[in-house]
């Protein structure tokens, strides 16, 4: 689907500004919006698979993804986009290597995908669009030391707390044991943290 409408291309635009903090001046966004491959996926569909060179850039109008590990025992999720995030496999769109992690949809979602070529082609004939993508590679780093400073350290219950905090959504439309595997705890006792969250029996800060 690449005949995108008014309201579809006002629709992302939003997400992203929202998610950037403002928009590219240039006609580059449009541009690269109106090419974009359309798809709409079920839950749990792979949109960048581990192991496979993939060096095209997504963006996520609707749903959640997940990014992910295997380490030899279990799986390790790492991060969440909503709507509105701008990602890739690092790996592949930098030094077009095979991708270390996986990243899926943990629900039915409606995602972009921009051509590796048409992507590079607009950073360098918009200056805004370039600008535009640096401010969310720095946002990017910027959730990577927030998830280090919050989610990553404390107790359990504190951690689980900042997730509901910050990304409420998640605890609604994502499986439990992705979300354990994200705190780090047991599908268990992430059950009882939430049980404890919802009755307010919360009797220590583990």
């Amino acid at each position: 689907m690449n005949d995108i409408g008014k309201k579809d291309l006002d629709e992302i635009k939003s997400l992203l500004k929202e998610e950037v903090g403002f928009l590219p001046s240039g006609p580059g966004l449009d541009n690269l919006l109106k090419s974009a491959e359309w798809l709409h996926v079920d839950s749990k569909y792979v949109v960048i698979e581990m192991g496979k060179t993939c060096p095209d850039v997504y963006i996520l109008k609707d749903g959640i993804i997940r990014v992910w590990d295997f380490d030899g025992e279990k799986e390790r999720t790492f991060g969440f986009g909503l709507p509105g995030t701008i990602f890739e496999s690092k790996h592949s769109f930098v030094m077009h290597g095979p991708s270390y992690y996986q990243v899926e949809t943990c629900c039915p979602s409606i995602i972009l995908r921009i051509a590796e070529k048409d992507f590079w082609d607009t950073v360098k004939s918009d200056n805004s669009f370039a600008i535009f993508m640096l401010h969310n590679a720095y946002g990017e780093l910027y959730s990577h030391e927030f998830k280090e400073s919050t989610i990553n350290n404390g107790t359990a219950r504190e951690r689980f707390e900042a997730l509901l905090k910050f990304r409420p959504i998640i605890l609604e439309k994502v499986p439990q044991k992705i979300i354990a595997s994200y705190l780090g705890i047991t599908s268990e006792y992430f059950s009882i943290l939430k049980r404890r969250l919802l009755t307010g029996k919360f009797t220590s800060k583990k």
